[in-house]
């Protein structure tokens, strides 16, 4: 059965702990496998258009107004509570021991990188909604050994300065806690201009690949990704199909061949 992936029907949860941390925001669930090096975070409440983004004024970043959006959030939410009861035991254990496999960080730097997941939802918020319908993606950068960060890829007349902002928790229990976020202005279409691009041009790769298997947006490569299943592979066969799709999109697509078919309960 082929499926298609939503970046908007991710939901921040307990799952985001999990270490299925995949670079590609499908447009449903799938079981494919992908590469472990960003995590997508939805975008909620700021997409109002599929329309082409007009050349108006530069959309300059406030960091101070982020900020204290930030903290009237975090005063009223009760945070401590909020991380430990939506991990059970079995997952605050066992969790970062994957994550250290997964990424090459030490026990200690998984704890701390999933407690920041755990407690980032209101600062994430913050942000998507002061940048509104200018983000195309949020996501996690679980790949930097050294820094874990928020990385927000934004249209290209968003102004930061800086282009990277470290927001400190204010909270007693988490006061020794800082998160990095960085703005990049790299992308000529919105979050849900990307996804309509995508919903769009499914019917159509079907038609053409009856062997696809998945479409997702990569927050971190800025790309469409279509994978689909050839038990042999064909490096010549994946780039011609590769530049077909890309001018089918109209935007800049990766093909990425399976041995395995996605199979569904």
């Amino acid at each position: 059965m082929n499926k298609i992936c939503r970046t908007t029907s991710l939901i921040f949860s307990a799952a985001f702990l999990s270490i299925g941390c995949s670079n590609i925001a499908h447009l449903s669930e799938t079981n494919s496998p992908t590469s472990q090096t960003a995590q997508a975070i939805p975008v909620k409440g700021v997409l109002t258009s599929v329309s082409a983004p007009t050349l108006d004024a530069p959309v300059v970043v406030d960091w101070q107004k982020i900020e204290a959006a930030a903290d009237k959030k975090y005063e009223d939410e009760p945070l401590a509570d909020y991380y430990l009861n939506i991990l059970s035991e079995e997952e605050r254990n066992g969790a970062p021991w994957f994550y250290a496999q997964d990424f090459n960080v030490s026990i200690e730097e998984a704890q701390r990188r999933l407690l920041l997941q755990g407690i980032s939802s209101p600062l994430i918020n913050s942000i998507t909604e002061h940048l509104g319908a200018n983000v195309a993606a949020v996501y996690y950068d679980n790949n930097d050994p050294d820094e874990f960060s928020i990385k927000v890829t934004t249209l290209t007349k968003v102004k930061a300065v800086p282009p990277k902002y470290v927001y400190h928790f204010k909270q007693k229990e988490f006061e020794n806690y800082s998160f990095p976020i960085y703005i990049q202005a790299t992308s000529d279409k919105t979050h849900q201009q990307i996804v309509a691009l995508q919903e769009k041009a499914w019917p159509e790769i079907l038609k053409r690949y009856p062997d696809a298997q998945s479409i997702g947006f990569s927050p971190m490569t800025n790309t469409i990704n279509v994978t689909i299943y050839r038990p042999t592979s064909n490096e010549t066969e994946r780039q011609r199909i590769e530049t077909e799709l890309t001018e089918l999109v109209d935007y800049r697509m990766i093909v990425e061949f399976t041995k395995n078919r996605i199979t569904t309960v």
